[in-house]
């Protein structure tokens, strides 16, 4: 039973009643004008149902005009949005959460520091300084009880700061003290103008990684200075505008959760004041982390969108049924690579919210018939059963999870393997689903149960060409080479998409020479792929030596190697062993052979051919199809 998240903490004129923050981010959700609208109304409070002590919003522009970004974003700059943000920090503070808000000034988002900083008049620096207290003194008046300033990652606090940027004459440049004066006018400014409403709260980038760029030990310093002008500090690391380092800032599932725990434990320990971070934490990592002693609060967002009941389940002794995160990175992606409204792998509902009305069961109750246990089929037989249907699922194999189970074979894929255990699990203790493991439906049998409805997520099939040297061991198809002691030492892996390279990674990691040749260009591989991830994925294939070539083709497998089909002509990769990674495909004839049983029909996951072969579309298309039942 966890305790120490659930230890009520006082910040400033605030007393928040759990150590958990719901970090800030941007879901592009609201009006165009960047007004408070339903769709984020409603996601926004399905955030404070978490249980979440503070629930922040994201991204909110302090500027009088719209974002020069684009996107849905809130505009905190201009009265007109207090009717609104009143609604949203009431609405937070209904659940027993405190409402914050991060405030950006968006014309200096991801701009150029150097004309940002240099480029500045004095007077144009006075008035981003005054933006940011004006929009403050809104968004307090409007009920918000915690001023979020975003000074890192980039923004224009922490590029006043870097001593790279900043060759100023006036109070703001050249010293170190003078360069820590724009954000203690800033915090001046707003904490004279929210008249003591609220606490301040205050992210900072411990290092921003790259060469000549701030360091952990200049930020250190950095804090002892704002220290007493802030009321929680909230440690994270990297630069937005640098792409390399977004998977530092939003980790994969390759990366170690907590990776930023140490560097908040050194702010602990020089710092007066409570330190938060964010760091890829879930509630165990931050269980662990308060009550060592290392942290004061732990802020996440990923998981509390996995499963925006969490800490209420963690506070009622049931972490066993909290959905876990696999860190694919699908929300951010979108928001962050894309611009697009937030969706979330595992939760259907994230974002769309309003489209459905979850709560209310199905008018009538039906038997639903569900053919495949895999993740689709997973997914639909609990929506349905949650419905108030009755669900009978067949699986062919003797375990559930389809190719989800070989997909988890690698350690590396820690939180993919928990999130299927928790699907299976959430499924077995379901009375209203019943499962018949080891059994291959037929038209004839799922005929036999008379269903209402017939769900077809019988999943797809690996291609697997032919060669010279299959079956002789030299061939593995990746679904069996991960995990395996009979790959060799040297490898070359066939096919560049997300599974060709998380195995690749794998493999070299296990200290195996590996190559990917696929016929894509350079800047196709891993396509289709979360962005954040590939970024990942490709750094820490060339860190680990992985050689990749590009525009070749697989003539054949020999006992000498990989024939290859290059621009100057044919060329043999030698090899122990070559694994097969070139995607998946339908069985039409199987899906169509169901369609007969019943009129109501539904084709989920990787067999109904809408950009399969991962979690967020196997979820989707089996929650949708659910709804429709």
């Amino acid at each position: 039973m966890k305790k120490a998240i659930f230890q009520p903490i006082k910040l400033g004129p605030v007393t928040v009643k759990n150590r958990i923050e719901v970090a800030p981010a941007a879901p592009f959700l609201t009006n165009h004008d960047g007004t408070v609208s339903r769709e984020f109304f409603d996601y926004t409070m399905n955030l404070a149902k978490s249980g979440a002590g503070i629930v922040t919003i994201g991204v909110s522009n302090v500027s009088p005009e719209l974002s020069p970004m684009g996107g849905r974003c809130l505009n905190v700059g201009s009265p007109l949005v207090m009717s609104g943000l009143n609604e949203l920090a009431e609405g937070i503070k209904a659940y027993g959460a405190v409402p914050g808000i991060e405030l950006v000034h968006s014309r200096y988002m991801l701009a150029d520091p150097f004309k940002v900083v240099g480029e500045t008049s004095t007077e144009e620096v006075e008035k981003i300084i005054a933006d940011f207290a004006n929009a403050a003194a809104i968004c307090a008046n409007s009920g918000f009880q915690i001023i979020f300033i975003h000074g890192g990652h980039g923004n224009v606090p922490a590029m006043f700061f870097n001593k790279k940027f900043n060759n100023r004459t006036d109070r703001f440049g050249g010293s170190f003290k003078n360069r820590c004066n724009f954000a203690k006018e800033l915090l001046t400014a707003v904490r004279e103008k929210i008249q003591g409403k609220a606490a301040i709260e205050y992210r900072i980038s411990a290092e921003e990684i790259l060469p000549d760029m701030t360091t952990f030990e200049e930020t250190l310093d950095f804090a002892e200075e704002i220290q007493d002008y802030i009321d929680l500090l909230h440690v994270s690391r990297g630069l937005l505008e640098e792409d390399s380092l977004l998977p530092t800032i939003n980790p994969p599932l390759y990366v170690p959760k907590a990776h930023n725990v140490p560097f908040a434990r050194e702010f602990r320990k020089r710092l007066h004041i409570p330190v938060c971070v964010v760091s890829a934490m879930d509630l165990d990592t931050a269980e662990a982390a308060i009550e060592a002693g290392d942290i004061d609060m732990a802020a996440m967002i990923r998981t509390i969108l996995a499963d925006t009941e969490c800490v209420e389940k963690a506070r009622h002794g049931c972490d066993e049924d909290i959905r876990p995160c696999i860190r694919c990175n699908t929300c951010i992606s979108r928001t962050h690579s894309q611009f697009l409204e937030v969706r979330c792998a595992v939760n259907p509902v994230v974002g769309r919210e309003t489209w459905f009305r979850t709560d209310v069961p199905a008018r009538i109750s039906k038997k639903v018939v569900v053919i495949g246990g895999g993740p689709a089929g997973l997914e639909a037989a609990r929506d349905c059963a949650a419905r108030g249907h009755k669900v009978v699922l067949f699986e062919k194999n003797a375990l559930p999870g389809g190719n989800l189970n070989l997909a988890t074979a690698s350690a590396m894929k820690k939180d993919l393997k928990d999130y299927l255990a928790w699907s299976v699990r959430q499924c077995e203790k379901d009375p209203a689903i019943t499962l018949h493991y080891g059994c291959a439906a037929t038209p004839e049998l799922v005929k036999n149960e008379n269903p209402d409805a017939v769900i077809i997520a019988v999943g797809s099939k690996p291609i697997i060409p032919v060669f010279t040297a299959s079956g002789t061991g030299k061939v593995l198809w990746v679904g069996e080479a991960e995990g395996s002691s009979a790959v060799g030492d040297r490898v070359v892996v066939c096919g560049a998409g997300c599974t060709g390279l998380e195995a690749a990674l794998d493999f070299a990691k296990q200290g195996k020479k590996v190559t990917i040749v696929d016929m894509v260009p350079e800047d196709r591989i891993g396509a289709g792929g979360a962005p954040i991830n590939l970024i990942a994925l490709k750094l820490m294939l060339a860190e680990a030596g992985v050689d990749i070539c590009c525009e070749v083709k697989v003539e054949d497998i020999t006992e000498e190697g990989v024939v290859l089909q290059t621009k100057e002509g044919r060329k043999v990769l030698p090899c122990d062993t070559a694994v097969l990674s070139f995607g998946f495909r339908t069985d039409m004839a199987l899906v169509d052979s169901f369609k007969e049983v019943t009129p109501d029909w539904f084709v989920v996951g990787d067999c109904a051919g809408a950009g399969g072969g991962n979690v967020f579309s196997a979820t989707t298309t089996a929650f949708n199809a659910a709804q429709r039942i």
